[in-house]
């Protein structure tokens, strides 16, 4: 009989391909013996590079179904790795009461391969399945409820703030409309009324703005982000180093102003002037990590 162990970490290492894991080591500067916080653990990728490296690992992730490839994907570096569940935010929160000191800190925002190639999760825009969008723990709504709980010009706002739609109105008016006609359940039922709202034809499937923006909210992915930059100082060791991997502009400005600030106030010795982001033989073989943004910082010693 297979193992389901030995299966487990085949599907993750088959199923993940980290992004700007080279930059990421680079710029964590991960050294044998030091410990690091992977924040979004997704199946392993980059925490199975930094155990070969020689660190320890603990990651959190919120998808029980990415805790349990990840920790059989990583089950043979032993007790160097560890997982725990719940919000990045929350942990590092703990972590920083606790007095719990890192040497890297590793935060891969946005949602996860896993969840993404996943149809039932209802992420993509052709997904046969409930628009849930729920990355894991800690999400108590799902898209369709957002919907449903927002007035038209909430909904609105929230495609416009978290989606950079300018045609965040007439979509939202659409949804709603289609909505209470009990005509939206699926996610591709959503992303044909987004792109019976828009005019013309666009280079770039329209409902991909409006389901992204969707997702931010009903994950609070820029309130885990706020928090987490507002703790990470606190969870490094001197001159222990920060990455953060953002993939929307959102999150990049809001990365690019934390370090900035914390390097101006002295708490970080130095952070990127310059995002870094995929070289052309990555962008080759894997598409996703076009939109990637990588930022570090270097806490004060």
């Amino acid at each position: 009989m297979p193992d389901p162990g030995h299966e487990g970490a085949q599907d993750a290492g088959r199923l993940h391909q980290p992004v700007l894991l080279a930059e990421v080591l680079a710029h964590l500067r991960v050294a044998p013996g030091a410990r690091v916080l992977d924040c979004t653990l997704g199946m392993g990728g980059h925490a199975e590079a930094i155990l070969e490296a020689g660190a320890s690992v603990l990651g959190i992730d919120r998808d029980p179904r990415a805790r349990a490839l990840a920790s059989a994907r990583l089950a043979r570096f032993g007790g160097r790795f560890t997982v725990s569940g719940g919000t990045y935010a929350e942990t590092v929160e703990r972590c920083a009461g606790d007095g719990e000191r890192f040497a890297g800190v590793l935060a891969d925002l946005g949602v996860s391969s896993l969840q993404l190639d996943d149809p039932a999760r209802g992420f993509g825009i052709a997904a046969d399945a409930a628009a849930d969008m729920r990355m894991g723990e800690g999400c108590p709504e799902t898209a369709l409820d957002l919907i449903d709980r927002l007035s038209e010009e909430e909904l609105a706002d929230v495609i416009y703030t978290y989606g950079e739609d300018r045609l965040s109105r007439r979509i939202a008016r659409a949804i709603k409309r289609e909505r209470e006609a009990g005509r939206v359940e699926r996610a591709a039922d959503l992303a044909a009324v987004v792109r019976s709202a828009v005019p013309g034809h666009q280079p770039r499937h329209p409902a991909l703005r409006t389901f992204q923006a969707l997702r931010i909210v009903v994950n609070d992915e820029l309130g885990q982000l706020d928090r987490l930059l507002a703790r990470l100082p606190e969870v490094l060791i001197p001159t222990g180093r920060a990455v953060v991997i953002s993939f929307h502009s959102l999150e990049d400005r809001a990365v690019k102003e934390s370090f900035r600030d914390a390097r101006r106030a002295g708490i970080y010795a130095d952070a990127a002037r310059k995002v870094v982001t995929a070289t052309d033989a990555e962008l080759a073989i894997n598409r996703r990590s076009g939109s990637a943004k990588l930022r570090w910082a270097e806490r004060a010693a």
